[in-house]
C-alpha cells in the first residue's frame, strides 16, 4: 500500500517532468592497470555465465519543461543473481534495499531478516530489490544515472 501511494504522490511530478527510463546491461570484468593495480571494466557481453558479474546502468532523462523532484528508482535483483555488496551508486541519491520483493526498503544496515524463527541483519545474498531516492531536482532536459552489480549463481 506504502508503494502505491509513493507512486501516486509522483505521477504530479512526472506529468509535467516526462521522466524516460533506460537500463543498460554490462558485464564486469577484472583488469590491471599498467602498473598492475586491479580494476574493474564494464563492457558489452555476448553472453553471461554463472560467476559472471553482470552490471546495470540505469539513466532516467527529464523530456519535460520542468524540473522533476521526488524521484524513487526502484529496481529489482534479478533471479538466480545476488547483490555484490557496496555495488550500488548514485549521485545525490540515498540507496536502500529490501529483502522482501519490495514491501520494505532500509538502509543496509537497519535491513532485518527472519531465518529458522531468529531476527537476523540481511546480507547481500539475501537483498531482492535496490532503490535509490535522489535528493535532488532534475532539470528539464538533463539526464543523471544510477547503477549497481549483481553476480550470477
Amino acid at each position: 500500500m506504502r508503494a502505491l501511494l509513493s507512486i501516486l504522490m509522483l505521477l504530479p511530478s512526472f506529468a509535467f517532468a516526462q521522466i524516460e527510463i533506460n537500463t543498460e546491461i554490462f558485464k564486469v570484468v577484472e583488469t590491471k592497470t599498467e602498473s598492475g593495480k586491479a580494476k574493474q571494466e564494464w563492457v558489452k557481453a555476448d553472453s553471461i555465465v554463472p560467476g559472471d558479474k553482470v552490471g546495470y546502468l540505469i539513466r532516467f532523462n527529464n523530456k519535460g519543461e520542468e524540473a522533476a523532484g521526488d524521484l524513487v528508482l526502484n529496481n529489482p535483483i534479478p533471479e538466480n543473481t545476488f547483490y555484490i555488496e557496496n555495488s550500488a551508486r548514485g549521485a545525490n541519491s540515498a540507496i536502500r534495499f529490501s529483502a522482501d520483493g519490495g514491501k520494505q526498503f532500509a538502509e543496509a544496515d537497519k535491513l532485518f531478516i527472519e531465518k529458522n524463527g531468529k531476527k537476523m541483519l540481511a546480507g547481500p545474498k539475501d537483498y531482492t530489490n535496490v532503490r535509490w531516492l535522489i535528493s535532488s531536482e532534475l532539470p528539464a532536459g538533463e539526464s543523471s544515472s544510477v547503477q549497481y552489480v549483481v553476480q550470477v549463481k
